[in-house]
């Protein structure tokens, strides 16, 4: 039975290479994940459930094959039972001596269910004998093992659900738009994308079974990734995954939440820490160079789908700028920043975004065209940047474009599908 479950795993073993049901189609992250394959260290991909993570892991074994003997490629798959029901020393010696292979390269995706694992992914990476790839929907149970016997030996990678650029790719769309009226379809895929949100599989079905998907999502989330691993109680936490993504791009405190769910305020924090560990929602601290600052101020909440916003939270046309926030959080997520929020007199800037040296100041308005909302955004943004020190920032929008100047400081308004494509 282990060896027909091997077999299953690594169709290319018979077959030579990997099926173009199982590849799917090419994400962003591919370009990177390939440039780590040789390297001796393991590679450790991590996003939340279903968004496409044995995808990844398919398109780097097809790669790997270009140069390979197909049983040199072994890959498991714990959410099998016979698979996680078996040591993996056991079964990575018996691949050994079925197969026979001369240059491994070892897949393990949902690792958290496999007995033993970071023995041999220890051993494996340090005698040289295997290029190693993990993946799990958690980040928390991962860089524990590590802390422990892997410091040093892993590169990280995470993978979300799909971008707006990716969306339109699975559509076949060409994303560069010409004259008003490409623009205008651009916006429609930008507000089927808002909806159905960016996991893969949804994307290839109607709005009626999409969220009849992303509602089991959800369940399976709440169930698998925290309730099982965790311990914690189903109907508080699902509760309060219910809450946070139903407020996305708002503040929230634990004390409010204490307050909502009648729990203890330190199971609220260990829950709404588990939510954030399994990449169910995210928090977004205050800008300050005051590290209590950060902590003592709240932080807003921002959901990993905007189509399960819309499935399990709000709908769309109740919130529409909040959807927007989120999807720009995202993105600013996908390309690396870290991500605050700047709190200013009359406004909080929307996003303080740091990449290295890079500082960004970025505001979302989705019609910023009445006179008092153009002032009032401008106004934000400016004090924004003479409180950072820039001397522009952004405000993203649905469709409006313009550029103003205010003393030395300038504020460019870019449409939504504009900023979302820019490299």
């Amino acid at each position: 039975m282990l060896l027909e479950a091997l077999e299953d795993w690594n169709p290319w073993w018979s077959e030579g290479e990997v099926s173009e049901d199982l590849k799917g189609i090419t994400r962003d992250i591919l370009s990177t994940a390939l440039e780590y394959v040789e390297l001796s260290k393991v590679k450790v991909v991590t996003g939340i459930r279903r968004c496409g993570k044995s995808t990844l892991l398919y398109q780097i074994i097809d790669s790997i094959l270009t140069g390979e003997d197909a049983c040199n490629v072994l890959l498991l798959n714990f959410d099998d039972v016979r698979l996680a029901s078996t040591p993996i020393e056991e079964i990575y010696r018996m691949y050994l001596e079925e197969l026979r292979p001369t240059n491994v390269y070892l897949f393990l995706d949902e690792v958290h269910g496999a007995s033993g694992w970071v023995s041999l992914v220890r051993r494996v990476t340090d005698l040289g004998k295997a290029k190693v790839f993990v993946t799990d929907s958690s980040s928390y149970f991962i860089p524990l093992d590590y802390a422990r016997v892997l410091t040093g030996r892993k590169i990280s990678l995470e993978l979300y659900p799909l971008s707006f650029r990716e969306f339109l790719r699975f559509k076949g769309v060409v994303e560069r738009a010409a004259g008003t009226e490409g623009h205008a379809i651009l916006r429609g895929h930008l507000k089927e994308y808002m909806v159905k949100g960016g996991f893969p599989e949804p994307f290839f079905h109607s709005e009626k079974t999409a969220r009849r998907i992303l509602l089991e999502y959800f369940e399976d989330i709440v169930a698998r990734d925290v309730v099982s691993r965790f311990g914690a109680n189903y109907g508080k936490v699902r509760d309060l995954a219910y809450y946070l993504i139903s407020n996305t791009s708002q503040m929230v405190t634990y004390r409010k939440l204490r307050g909502i769910l009648g729990l203890g305020l330190e199971t609220v924090q260990n829950y709404v820490n588990y939510l954030e560990s399994v990449y169910l929602i995210f928090r977004v601290p205050a800008f300050s160079e005051k590290v209590k600052s950060q902590l003592m101020l709240p932080k807003k909440v921002y959901a990993v789908d905007t189509g399960l916003v819309n499935t399990v939270g709000f709908k769309i046309s109740e919130n529409i700028g909040a959807i927007l926030e989120n999807i720009v959080f995202l993105e600013l997520k996908r390309r690396g920043y870290d991500i605050y929020y700047l709190p200013t007199e009359k406004r909080e800037v929307d996003f303080v975004a740091k990449r290295g040296s890079e500082v960004r100041l970025i505001n979302v308005c989705y019609d910023p065209s009445d006179t008092n909302t153009f002032r009032r955004e401008v106004e934000g943004l400016i004090e924004g940047l003479r409180a950072i020190g820039l001397a522009r920032g952004e405000i993203v929008t649905w469709s409006y474009k313009d550029k103003v100047r205010v003393n030395n400081k300038e504020v460019f308004f870019t449409p939504a599908t504009e900023w979302l494509l820019s490299s």
